[in-house]
């Protein structure tokens, strides 16, 4: 599957049907390396556009929502108001 926002429902963090760069663990890599490269902490807008920038300028935000989530989950960031923080 192509489409970066067609199929949100199917979303996995290993998807075999989709594209390596719409995978949750190479969004999650992105998403830490901009952190790092920032300063360990950005504004959620301008991760989004960041990674969009690096990813594909179609990226769905739904994809960075569920990359964050599963990071959250596993205790590598934290919301700090409206940034993003590597922990």
């Amino acid at each position: 599957m192509q489409n970066t926002g067609e199929a949100l429902g199917e979303i996995m963090i290993i998807n075999v049907d989709r594209e390596p760069k719409y995978s949750l663990y190479y969004i999650g890599a992105v998403i830490l390396d901009e952190l790092k490269i920032n300063g360990k902490m950005m504004p959620i807008e301008q991760l989004f556009e960041n990674i969009r920038a690096k990813i594909d300028k179609n990226l769905h935000v739904d994809f960075l929502y569920y990359a964050l989530d599963w990071l959250f989950l596993v205790s590598l960031i934290k919301l700090d108001e409206d940034r993003i923080v590597l922990c």
